[in-house]
């Protein structure tokens, strides 16, 4: 019906259709998409011909791929093998490389399709041929040597320490307003809405009590959402817990540095998160709906697999008010056919407890403990009162400064303008180190709730373990040991953790009936009670010392 209308409104008429297109690269007036259609259309006319179609048009896609959404309906169209002309501005609008172009020439060809670009001629001759297809080359050439100019300058960017693409979850891309060289004009910095949130995410994860899952949930909670408002993938929080950008280490190319960008975790907190991914098998990540104290550290002997608690319901457990729990492996039964046998909760937790009796701290580790807690206090608080006289110093420069400008304003040394500007100037200064006073106010040395922590369980670990609540016990439990191995109901092997290993060696940490207190020992307490206080292991039995409350 519509073939009938053509013929009658147009006659014989030859059918033509439009293409324009631009990219990011060539965006310019005079190949804006409004140009190019309206040229096209001055050349249909001359050509004598009528636009069949609509104008087919991709905005902002490259020319360098085919997978453009417009362009595959216009060779779709072609194929009807009706269409006559094909006006574009220049060959360059079909396809910027050299074999694409090749492909769509050929097409074009089996669909009885001329193109007429506005610039340029396409005949049937040999020489017009080979001029176009040297015409298509020059075309590739240009935004090959774009990009390859683009990672150059990338590159030289990352060497000199700033990321030259786009910021991860929780930073920005901004413009620097006092850039010191032609490299950091745009540089990363962390988003004030979303940072506190990304930095909250690994010290959770590095609890062992979270899963990819629940970090997932806890961003959306707070408002860190993707770009349309919906959920981070769950791909993409677990990209995030693995990016070493976070810490400082920037990865580009198949370059690593250091970068220049504020950290928004520190380096024990990122390789202790790499480990509990990496042993995530080995670990009880998720969040469960029991709370059970032993999950993630008590292994089968029989199998190697972790094992499991779960609570049984029934009105003759009087005892437990109607349930009673136990612990078994996970391949007990019609799982996986373990041998090994049910262990009542209260029993093995009891024996771990027995375990916790053996812990203890020699009287000289305990000394190095107060010694250096008090050196780490007092060090705390000379540094914060030096960073506060500093800033002192800056303030009293200001007002000093203030002073003079407005001595020669009154001398008729200076304009009000030029008052006014030096005293806008001088107003940010104070403005700034205002700031940074009320961050120093903010800083507290050492959490004196941390300090008291710290020394209650190194003086006597036993009893402190017995008046924790379920999450810091298990917190110490991870803290001390690696693996619980269990056969026969009963614990027959126990590993320590790397940090309790070493003090062991060193006879500092661990007592029980192969070590005595007061031998001799060749290694300095004081040497193990910082590299302790710091270790990873330590992030786990004290999240507090990162400033969480809540495990």
């Amino acid at each position: 019906m519509r073939l009938k209308q053509d013929i009658t409104e147009h006659g014989d008429k030859p059918k033509c259709i439009l293409y324009a297109r631009v990219s990011t690269l060539d965006q310019v007036d005079n190949l804006s998409i409004e140009t190019q259609q309206i040229k096209g259309l001055e050349k249909i006319q001359e050509l004598g011909g009528y636009l069949a179609e609509d104008c087919y048009v991709d905005n902002g896609i490259s020319g360098t791929t085919l997978n453009r959404p417009s362009f595959q309906a216009l060779l779709s169209r072609c194929s009807k093998k009706d269409i006559k002309y094909l006006v574009v501005q220049d060959i360059s609008r079909l396809s910027r490389d050299t074999f694409e172009y090749c492909f769509i020439i050929s097409e074009l060809e089996k669909c009885g399709v001329k193109i007429v670009p506005l610039s340029g001629v396409i005949n049937g001759d040999p020489v017009s041929r080979t001029m176009n297809e040297m015409m298509a080359v020059m075309n590739a050439f240009f935004p090959r040597m774009t990009s390859y100019k683009v990672k150059q300058t990338a590159a030289e960017k990352f060497k000199a320490g700033y990321y030259p693409s786009w910021a991860p979850l929780g930073y920005l891309n901004v413009v620097n307003k006092n850039p010191e060289g032609s490299y950091d004009k745009k540089i990363v910095i962390p988003d004030p809405d979303t940072a506190p949130f990304v930095r909250q995410a690994f010290k959770l994860y590095a609890t062992r009590d979270y899963a990819i899952y629940d970090i997932r949930q806890y961003l959306h909670k707070n408002g860190v959402t993707g770009r349309k408002g919906k959920p981070i993938q769950y791909s993409i929080v677990g990209n995030m817990l693995k990016n070493s950008f976070y810490w400082g280490e920037m990865r580009h190319g198949g370059q690593v540095g250091k970068g220049k960008h504020e950290p928004l975790v520190d380096k024990p907190t990122f390789e202790l998160v790499q480990k509990i991914l990496s042993e995530k098998g080995d670990y009880g990540l998720r969040k469960r709906k029991h709370n059970f104290l032993l999950r993630g550290i008590v292994f089968c002997k029989d199998c190697g697999r972790r094992y499991v608690a779960e609570w049984h319901y029934h009105e003759k457990y009087k005892t437990g008010n109607g349930k009673i729990g136990m612990y078994h492996c996970s391949q007990t039964g019609k799982r996986g056919g373990c041998p090994s046998r049910y262990v009542l909760l209260t029993d093995l937790e009891d024996q771990v407890r027995q375990e916790v009796d053996k812990l203890a701290f020699t009287d000289e580790f305990i000394k190095a403990v107060e010694t250096n807690i008090t050196r780490v206090y007092d060090e705390s608080i000379d540094r914060i009162q030096h960073a506060k006289k500093a800033l002192f110093n800056k303030r009293d420069a200001v007002d000093q400064k203030r002073i003079k400008i407005e001595k020669d304003y009154f001398d008729n040394k200076l304009s009000a303008e030029q008052l006014q500007k030096f005293n806008t100037q001088l107003d940010a200064e104070a403005l700034v180190i205002q700031k940074e006073l009320l961050e120093q106010d903010k800083t507290n040395t050492i959490d004196t709730s941390i300090i008291n922590e710290v020394l209650k369980l190194t003086r006597n670990i036993v009893q402190t373990y017995e008046d924790s609540d379920i999450d810091h016990k298990r917190a110490y439990l991870h803290f001390f040991f690696q693996k619980i191995w269990v056969q026969n109901k009963k614990i027959v092997e126990v590993e320590y953790t790397p940090a309790l290993q070493v003090l062991n060696e060193a006879k500092l940490g661990i007592l029980s009936a192969n070590w005595l207190p007061g031998e001799d020992s060749n290694l300095e307490p004081a040497d193990y009670i910082l590299s302790l206080h710091f270790c990873k292991e330590w992030t786990i039995f004290f999240p507090l010392l990162e400033g969480q409350g809540a495990y």
